[in-house]
């Protein structure tokens, strides 16, 4: 009979370990468990009036949180608004808030990839801020979602990347970190599925040891123990493993945990199954089966129903193990119905993410394109005005050479008029001198003529006609 944690129990572990790391989102909101419809209209009423970005984001948060139980699409949707209005905000904490959240939306409806995206992107963003409580908070819930995918190796990388971060901040703390305890107990089941039982043993004891020190650590001691003591009835230590099953059973017992006794009851009919002591391994089967009846667990009831039947086959008892056949059968139905109506929900739900995306996708490219639009009619305009810019300036420009052309144009006139005006005045001055020259010169001829003419008196008169004759040719000069 195996004695291993089966896939609902595992589940149901790793749900519980993820529930602790709520807490990182509550500390944000410490109201997160009321579900009245008049709440949800007072959070509603406090979005609208919301008066920062940050409290739009936390009041989506919580909406969102809010319609998680009853309304997943609605829920997602809130959740996916906060992450729009934070990655508008530009802000790195608000956005890692949004998504630590849309992470942790998924994982509790069983879409473990899509949850896998969204802490990815969370830790990118915390590595990038610096927030190593973050980064343990992240590791550890993708671990636990790899736990589900059944990815052991990868889940047990996770869980001690994020054990060694809560070690290391608890040097400095004197505080424990019950995050160290949960880990212990992940890391211990993990190991036990890659068969590793060496270390499983090793981390549960570490759990255990800081469990008990560790003040209203009842329900992970109690998960702890019961889990070493099954992993020490496969290995035959039956004294070690009573020892620790009891201790579980009797802590889960003294705080009424239920489910908890239920597990606890069917790992003692193993145990004692094991040791051959039949009685008392049917009467745990049957607590544990009228508890699970009593609690409403579906999986625990097809389990331990299964149990009694392979009990009483196993002791060719056919009437009772027929009845528990009987019994195993109609609750694995009802099991595989509720499978059935979840997957066909999630498939829905995927369906509508799909839808979603592919509207959000065309929207974006509708915004890119609009934003390419306008791109390229800021650079058309820009190249008009450049070309204007370029056109004035050069029309600037050939003004201004025009103007100083004229300007040259007008310095040469003024030249040439000035050295006209010297060439007139020396033309002038020539002239002058010229006139004076030649006044002179008649009057030179003139005192020359009367010389003559006087001398002409005293001479003979064939000299006289020389003496005139030169006399008329200075006249005519």
């Amino acid at each position: 009979m195996s004695t291993i944690i089966s896939a609902n129990t595992l589940k149901a572990l790793i749900l519980r370990v993820l529930s602790i790391f709520f807490f990182f989102l509550s500390f944000f909101n410490p109201h997160l468990n009321a579900q009245d419809q008049k709440r949800i209209d007072s959070l509603n009423y406090l979005l609208e009036t919301a008066e920062s970005d940050s409290v739009r984001i936390y009041r989506l948060v919580v909406i969102s949180q809010e319609y998680s139980s009853n309304n997943i699409p609605l829920s997602l949707e809130y959740a996916h608004k906060a992450l729009e209005f934070s990655e508008k905000t530009g802000k790195k904490k608000l956005q890692s808030y949004a998504l630590f959240n849309l992470g942790v939306s998924y994982f509790s409806q069983g879409l473990y990839e899509i949850s896998t995206r969204y802490f990815f992107r969370y830790l990118e963003i915390i590595k990038e801020t610096g927030n190593t409580r973050g980064m343990a908070y992240g590791l550890t819930n993708l671990g636990s979602i790899r736990v589900q995918l059944e990815e052991y190796q990868l889940a047990q990388e996770n869980f001690e990347k994020a054990l060694e971060i809560f070690n290391d901040m608890a040097k400095y703390d004197t505080k424990p970190y019950s995050e160290i305890i949960t880990i212990y107990n992940n890391l211990g089941i993990v190991s036990k599925e890659l068969k590793q039982p060496d270390k499983a043993i090793d981390y549960y004891l570490r759990g255990i040891s800081l469990a008990r020190k560790t003040q209203g650590q009842y329900y992970n001691l109690a998960n702890l123990l019961n889990n070493l003591g099954s992993l020490y009835v496969n290995h035959g230590k039956t004294g070690e493993a009573l020892n620790y099953l009891t201790e579980a059973l009797e802590i889960r017992l003294e705080n009424d945990d239920k489910t908890g006794q239920v597990n606890s009851y069917r790992e003692m009919a193993t145990f004692y199954n094991k040791q051959n002591d039949k009685e008392k391994a049917r009467n745990y089967l049957y607590l544990g089966l009228n508890l699970a009846n009593e609690i409403g667990s579906l999986s625990l009831q097809a389990e331990i129903a299964g149990m009694l039947f392979e009990f009483y086959n196993e002791s060719r008892l056919a009437d009772s193990a027929l009845k528990y056949k009987i019994i195993s059968t109609e609750v694995q139905e009802k099991l595989n119905k509720e499978a059935a109506r979840k997957e066909l929900a999630h498939l829905e739900l995927t369906s509508q993410l799909e839808e979603k995306a592919k509207i959000r996708e065309f929207e974006q490219r509708r915004k890119e394109f609009k934003y390419l639009i306008i791109g390229l009619a800021l650079v058309l305009l820009l190249s008009v005005l450049g070309l204007l810019y370029f056109l004035s300036q050069s029309r600037v420009r050939r003004l201004s050479l025009e103007k100083e052309n004229i300007n040259l144009v007008s310095k040469n006139l003024e030249l040439e008029k000035y050295n006209l005006m010297q060439e007139l005045e020396l033309k002038n001055k020539e002239l002058a001198t010229n006139v004076m020259y030649q006044i002179q010169k008649n009057e030179l001829t003139h005192e020359i003529g009367q010389k003559l003419q006087k001398l002409s008196y005293s001479i003979s008169k064939s000299d006289q006609q020389l003496i005139i004759g030169i006399i008329k040719d200075l006249e005519k000069t």
